[in-house]
Protein backbone atom coordinates (compact mmCIF):
# COMPACT_ATOMS: atom_id res chain seq x y z
CA UNK A 1 0.00 0.00 0.00
CA UNK A 2 1.45 3.41 -0.83
CA UNK A 3 2.16 5.56 1.86
CA UNK A 4 -0.71 8.15 1.08
CA UNK A 5 -3.19 5.68 0.91
CA UNK A 6 -1.87 3.98 4.08
CA UNK A 7 -2.04 7.39 6.18
CA UNK A 8 -5.59 7.79 4.91
CA UNK A 9 -6.92 4.76 5.86
CA UNK A 10 -5.88 4.94 9.30
CA UNK A 11 -7.49 8.06 9.29
CA UNK A 12 -4.88 10.31 9.93
CA UNK A 13 -4.81 13.96 8.44
CA UNK A 14 -1.25 15.22 8.00
CA UNK A 15 -1.23 18.92 8.85
CA UNK A 16 2.23 21.14 7.47
CA UNK A 17 3.42 24.66 9.50
CA UNK A 18 6.00 26.01 8.12
CA UNK A 19 7.73 29.61 8.56
CA UNK A 20 7.68 30.26 5.22
CA UNK A 21 5.04 32.86 3.56
CA UNK A 22 2.11 31.11 1.62
CA UNK A 23 3.47 31.73 -1.60
CA UNK A 24 7.29 29.57 -0.87
CA UNK A 25 4.89 27.21 0.67
CA UNK A 26 2.92 26.59 -2.26
CA UNK A 27 6.10 25.96 -4.17
CA UNK A 28 6.91 23.52 -1.70
CA UNK A 29 3.45 21.44 -1.98
CA UNK A 30 4.30 21.29 -5.08
CA UNK A 31 7.76 20.08 -5.17
CA UNK A 32 6.86 17.41 -2.29
CA UNK A 33 3.70 16.68 -4.19
CA UNK A 34 1.52 17.01 -0.88
CA UNK A 35 -1.97 16.56 -1.84
CA UNK A 36 -4.62 19.60 -1.81
CA UNK A 37 -6.57 18.09 0.89
CA UNK A 38 -4.21 18.28 3.28
CA UNK A 39 -3.73 21.28 5.38
CA UNK A 40 -0.32 23.70 4.80
CA UNK A 41 -0.20 26.66 6.95
CA UNK A 42 2.26 29.45 7.21
CA UNK A 43 3.22 30.44 11.07
CA UNK A 44 5.86 33.66 9.79
CA UNK A 45 5.96 34.96 13.15
CA UNK A 46 6.53 31.33 15.41
CA UNK A 47 3.32 30.89 17.10
CA UNK A 48 2.99 27.40 16.87
CA UNK A 49 6.61 27.20 17.14
CA UNK A 50 6.57 28.86 20.41
CA UNK A 51 3.07 27.12 21.95
CA UNK A 52 4.87 23.86 21.30
CA UNK A 53 7.96 24.70 22.37
CA UNK A 54 10.39 24.01 19.58
CA UNK A 55 13.59 25.16 19.11
CA UNK A 56 14.19 28.48 17.04
CA UNK A 57 17.56 29.41 16.47
CA UNK A 58 16.99 32.81 17.01
CA UNK A 59 20.97 33.77 17.62
CA UNK A 60 21.45 34.16 13.82
CA UNK A 61 17.92 35.90 13.88
CA UNK A 62 18.48 36.11 10.23
CA UNK A 63 18.95 32.48 9.28
CA UNK A 64 18.12 31.21 5.64
CA UNK A 65 16.10 34.34 5.12
CA UNK A 66 13.86 33.87 8.27
CA UNK A 67 12.91 37.40 9.95
CA UNK A 68 12.72 35.63 13.49
CA UNK A 69 15.26 32.94 13.14
CA UNK A 70 15.00 29.47 11.70
CA UNK A 71 12.45 26.40 12.99
CA UNK A 72 14.34 23.40 13.99
CA UNK A 73 12.16 20.84 12.37
CA UNK A 74 9.54 19.08 14.14
CA UNK A 75 7.14 16.33 13.55
CA UNK A 76 3.54 15.38 15.79
CA UNK A 77 0.99 12.82 15.93
CA UNK A 78 -1.61 14.16 18.06
CA UNK A 79 -5.29 11.69 18.21
CA UNK A 80 -7.38 14.66 19.89
CA UNK A 81 -5.66 15.56 22.80
CA UNK A 82 -3.78 12.38 22.96
CA UNK A 83 -0.08 12.89 21.88
CA UNK A 84 0.71 10.03 19.73
CA UNK A 85 4.82 10.40 18.42
CA UNK A 86 6.77 13.60 18.69
CA UNK A 87 9.82 14.29 17.44
CA UNK A 88 12.10 17.73 17.75
CA UNK A 89 15.08 18.70 16.32
CA UNK A 90 17.54 20.50 19.02
CA UNK A 91 19.76 22.98 17.67
CA UNK A 92 23.72 22.33 16.35
CA UNK A 93 26.18 23.56 14.40
CA UNK A 94 25.29 20.34 12.34
CA UNK A 95 21.81 21.29 11.43
CA UNK A 96 21.57 25.14 12.34
CA UNK A 97 20.25 25.64 8.31
CA UNK A 98 18.46 22.32 7.27
CA UNK A 99 16.12 19.15 8.56
CA UNK A 100 19.08 17.14 9.46
CA UNK A 101 17.92 13.64 10.77
CA UNK A 102 13.99 14.14 10.66
CA UNK A 103 12.11 10.82 10.84
CA UNK A 104 11.04 10.08 7.26
CA UNK A 105 6.92 9.84 6.66
CA UNK A 106 7.57 6.19 7.41
CA UNK A 107 8.96 5.92 10.34
CA UNK A 108 6.71 8.02 12.27
CA UNK A 109 3.65 5.87 10.81
CA UNK A 110 5.78 2.67 11.91
CA UNK A 111 5.83 4.57 15.50
CA UNK A 112 2.27 5.26 15.56
CA UNK A 113 1.08 2.07 13.71
CA UNK A 114 0.23 -0.03 16.74
CA UNK A 115 -2.14 2.42 18.30
CA UNK A 116 -4.12 3.11 15.22
CA UNK A 117 -7.33 1.41 13.52
CA UNK A 118 -8.12 1.40 9.83
CA UNK A 119 -10.99 3.76 9.16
Amino acid sequence: MRLREEIEAVGLLPLFISADPPARNAELRERLSVPAEWPFLSDEVHRAADLYGIPISRALSKAHGYADGFIQPAVFVFRGEEELFSFVQRPSMLNLWGAARRPEPEQVLAAVRPTLVPA
